[in-house]
């Protein structure tokens, strides 16, 4: 059976992501180029640098992550933990990095909080508490946006586990809820989101966004390193850029290869801890620690868009008043001309990525929809670019838009942002598709309506939900993405994202504050119009009693 809406999805997100990585071969593979590369001072701090902030955040967030799950669902507070974690979700990667530099700063949020009366600080400490050398503010921000994300890849995954009667079992042997829970599903839980947790894994070692504002910047990580040298002016800059795109593959997938191994190791280290028949004790004093620890992330989140409001808007701000002296607005009137014309291509480019990506997805889930095989496998494979360092195959895409000459187009941007906001749509859509019970479209069919009607009729509401957040995801996605917009768009299509990249990379951080609000309250906004939209459109329903 043909299947024109799979060769089509794939057409718009695999093809150039191959292509892309086939034009990073050809242009990168350069003996002379990567000789460059590594007599560049430094090189090696900057690959170490991202490989030790990329898995030590990927780590701890994955602990994290585990350990509020566990918390949650056996303590009867999952919902509250589901409320704590769409704001940060929401909230880009640059938008929270931005905001925690000014959280974490000398003279930042967090101390003025705590001065005078708490440290005795009436002056900024001499404290090189971000951008530090050993990458611990971009592992603080790491943790605070992957964390929440792995609690809802873990939460999506519980229904594929047998996990009441796993812990009645672990109950019966005497274990306590922690501990039962940490033996008994949390196993099986890890193997359900190993290609969500790779993705994380790449992101922190190969991410940009985050590691501008709070990563270490003498030497900094390796990626900061080739988007310097990426937007160099010097062509021969851009050369030595495109073979260590490669080197930054080469030590990604050395990278995820050797978790994999190590995964296996801790496995087995871990039946062993099962099988010894040891129970945890003080269990109550790790869930207080626990509580107070996934606090602490929640705040600094929190405190993050407090302090990127304050600093759009704030005149004179002398340490350590909490509150700057007086409001003002020179910064807004001073960039709200360009700002207003970044926001609506923001937007507009936000709404026609989450629109296409809808048009493009649904198609091809309503023809898998009884092929759960195939589904996986065309997941699978939308999810490769997230599985990719972004420079390596991006740049590759560049090389063909402007063979096909695309580049700098609106077009070309939508094209790249549908290639990583594909895998959340089908992640939302093709589920939300199978669970519908096929009889409903039967009913339809049988009533004489035509397959468009019989699906508008009996599929389409009962997908209404799914289809919203589908869409607010999307462009949540879409705002948040700098690296694709800056390639793609050749530097001619302004975004928030590269707007408060660029203004963070100049350390005018007031001004990135200003774009950052964009980042930060667009997805809000998109959300939160899903949710009442759906509220709106189901409020006079009803379930029918069975």
């Amino acid at each position: 059976m043909r299947r024109p809406s799979v060769l089509i999805l794939l057409a718009v997100s695999v093809v150039p992501t191959f292509a892309g990585l086939a034009a990073a071969l050809w242009f990168g593979l350069d003996a002379a180029g990567f000789m460059r590369v590594l007599d560049t001072p430094g090189i090696g701090l900057s690959l170490a640098s991202s490989v030790w902030t990329g898995a030590a955040a990927t780590l701890l967030s994955l602990v994290l992550a585990h350990l509020a799950v566990a918390v949650s669902v056996t303590g009867g507070w999952r919902r509250r933990l589901n409320a704590f974690s769409l704001p940060l979700l929401a909230m880009p990667h640059l938008a929270i990095g931005i905001g925690l530099a000014l959280v974490l700063a000398p003279s930042g949020l967090l101390l003025r909080l705590l001065s005078p009366w708490a440290t005795g600080f009436t002056e900024p400490p001499d404290w090189l508490s971000v951008q530090d050398p050993y990458g611990l503010s971009l592992i603080a921000g790491l943790i605070v946006k992957e964390t929440p994300f792995l609690v809802l890849v873990l939460f999506a995954a519980l229904p594929q586990v047998p996990a009441e009667r796993l812990m009645l079992q672990a109950r019966s042997l005497g274990y306590g809820r922690l501990k039962g829970w940490m033996v008994a599903v949390a196993p099986l839980l890890q193997v359900q989101i190993r290609l969500p947790l790779a993705a994380v894994l790449v992101f922190g070692l190969t991410n940009v966004e985050m590691a501008i504002p709070l990563g270490p910047d003498l030497p900094p990580t390796f990626s900061v390193v080739l988007w310097r040298w990426f937007i160099d002016a010097d062509p021969a800059i851009h050369a030595q850029a495109f073979t260590g795109t490669l080197v930054l593959l080469f030590v990604t997938v050395l990278a995820v290869f050797i978790a994999s191994r190590l995964a296996r190791l801790i496995a087995v280290l871990w039946r062993r801890w099962a099988e010894s028949g040891s129970r945890l004790r003080g269990e109550r004093a790790v869930r207080g620690a626990l509580d107070a620890t996934l606090g602490g992330v929640w705040s600094l989140g929190i405190l993050a868009l407090v302090a990127i409001l304050l600093r759009s808007v704030s005149g004179p701000w002398r340490f350590p008043d909490i509150l700057p002296d007086s409001g003002e607005l020179s910064t807004w009137s001073a960039v709200l001309p360009v700002a207003g014309n970044v926001a609506e291509t923001t937007i507009l480019l936000a709404a026609a990525t989450a629109v296409a990506g809808v048009i493009l997805v649904l198609p091809a889930a309503e023809r898998l929809r009884h092929d759960a095989a195939l589904g996986r496998k065309l997941g699978a494979w939308l999810f490769l670019p997230l599985l990719l360092p972004q420079m390596t195959f991006l740049f590759g895409v560049q090389v063909l838009l402007v063979y096909l000459g695309l580049d700098g187009t609106f077009a070309a941007v939508l094209w790249s942002h549908l290639i990583f906001a594909l895998p959340y749509l089908w992640g939302v859509l093709a589920p939300a598709r199978a669970a519908i019970d096929p009889r409903y479209l039967a009913v339809a069919r049988t009533l004489g309506a035509g397959p468009v009607r019989a699906w508008t009729t009996s599929t389409a509401p009962l997908m209404l939900r799914s289809m919203l957040l589908a869409m607010a995801l999307a462009f949540s996605v879409s705002i948040a993405l700098y690296l694709p917009s800056l390639f793609a768009g050749a530097g001619r299509i302004a975004t928030a994202a590269t707007e408060a990249a660029a203004a963070a990379g100049s350390g005018t951080l007031r001004l990135a504050a200003v774009h950052a609000i964009l980042l930060a309250v667009l997805p809000l906004a998109a959300f939160g119009a899903a949710y009442a939209a759906g509220a709106a459109v189901f409020r006079n329903r009803r379930e029918v009693p069975r």
